[in-house]
């Protein structure tokens, strides 16, 4: 498994507001609209790697999953630039979730193609973040910042991509 630590000034973390992708864990969104922007902001901003969800969209929140399947519908038809590769991050059992820190071995353990092990100034900013969202931070939340794996691992899967383009008709 390799790991190989990216500078923070390397990431680039772009918002996209659009009125038809609301925030809610319940609303499907389109997946041709959410390719379509994800593939403007690739080809923007000339980006080599992306960071998503996978199909669990880790807590089944159907936004995640939404841009899962966007990524991976962009990979089946060869729509990714060669030069882009996508990792999504993988969804867990829940009592692997809340194992924290001690979870870190079986991580460590499992196959992945990135493990990514945060450090305690990232987790400090991690923490930082999720309380600027004083609104979502519901008495869950402040449980998952206390015990979450996600807080300290995460473990990535790159999700294959079609060298061809493919057309339907």
């Amino acid at each position: 498994m390799p790991y190989s630590p990216v500078p923070p000034q390397e990431f680039v973390i772009e918002e996209i507001i659009c009125k038809e992708l609301q925030d809610d864990p319940k609303t499907e969104w389109s997946i041709a609209l959410t390719a379509s922007l994800i593939l403007k902001h690739i080809a923007t901003y000339s980006i080599n790697l992306v960071l998503t969800f996978d199909e669990g969209g880790v807590s089944g929140h159907a936004n995640h999953i939404a841009i899962y399947k966007a990524f991976s519908h962009l990979a089946f038809v060869g729509r990714i630039p060669e030069d882009c590769q996508v990792l999504s991050l993988q969804t867990i059992s829940i009592l692997r979730k809340y194992l924290s820190i001690f979870e870190l071995p079986i991580s460590w353990l499992l196959p992945s193609s990135f493990c990514c092990i945060i450090g305690p100034n990232e987790y400090k900013k991690a923490k930082e973040a999720m309380f600027h969202h004083r609104s979502q931070l519901l008495w869950f939340r402040r449980l998952y910042i206390l015990f979450s794996r996600y807080m300290f691992v995460n473990t990535f899967r790159a999700v294959p991509v079609e060298k061809n383009d493919v057309k339907f008709y």
